[in-house]
């Protein structure tokens, strides 16, 4: 995977062998094996990782640990502590969207305060997937189907063409600690849900469904840039804007 993953930077994520960036840390197995990874590249990054206070001792835990591995890597760490519950119940929204706004928030604020560019997350293959389906069962267009960007203006996630079982296979070959937050198994979560209980069954049902539904990402995305560059194309024909008033070609809408 080590090898996998230095070509992929080489060729998508250049910018990250040359600029320091914050990687988002939680100590999930995920989070671990991409900071091994960027350590093992020689990659130039700081640690962020937040305590939500969420499940008492093992949240207090996972934040020992991730500041035990800063140490052993040899990486500039940042940590906060939120009142997640707290925020909830004022916010009125769930936690799952309070502990997202609250640590997007945070990492912002650092960044800014750093000069750091780009914020580098452990989204994966199988992430991707889950959000696919998702959006699905909420119902969706095509920018809700063509999964979680690869590359924002301040977001990367080099782990997404890489699938939760060879994120496990390398964390074991390498001997990589990592920590289990028990509320990943707790399937009255959607996303857990989806994970535990209709992954598996999709899978079963064919041993290369993530690497089909890939593929039909792929297609997705091309449909949606083709769409995009042929509407950006009819606006620039159709509409001409001539001081402060638009006007409208009507021979242009005609064709």
């Amino acid at each position: 995977m080590l090898a996998a993953f230095k070509t992929h930077i080489e060729t998508k994520f250049p910018e990250l062998r040359s600029t320091p960036f914050l990687l988002a840390c939680s100590g999930g197995i995920d989070s671990m094996v991409l900071a091994h990874l960027c350590a093992r590249c020689g990659m130039d990054f700081a640690l962020a990782h937040c305590n939500f206070r969420l499940r008492g001792a093992d949240s207090d835990g996972d934040e020992k640990f991730v500041e035990k591995i800063a140490n052993s890597l040899n990486l500039e760490l940042y940590v906060t502590q939120f009142e997640t519950i707290d925020y909830v119940n004022i916010h009125k929204v769930s936690v799952q969207i309070a502990a997202r706004q609250l640590r997007y928030s945070w990492f912002a604020e650092i960044m800014q305060k750093n000069g750091i560019q780009t914020l580098v997350t452990a989204h994966h293959a199988d992430d991707n997937l889950e959000t696919f389906l998702i959006n699905l069962s909420r119902g969706t267009g095509i920018e809700g189907l063509i999964g979680i960007p690869e590359k924002t203006d301040s977001i990367s996630r080099p782990l997404l063409p890489f699938a939760r079982e060879d994120i496990e296979a390398y964390a074991l070959a390498e001997n990589i600690e990592w920590r289990e937050d028990s509320s990943n198994a707790d399937t009255n979560y959607l996303r857990n849900n989806i994970r535990h209980q209709i992954l598996p069954q999709l899978k079963a049902l064919n041993p290369n469904f993530l690497g089909n539904f890939r593929d039909t990402q792929s297609y997705l995305k091309q449909t949606a840039s083709m769409a995009a560059t042929h509407i950006r194309r009819s606006k620039a024909a159709i509409f001409q804007k001539e001081g402060n008033s638009v006007k409208i070609s009507i021979t242009a809408l005609q064709i």
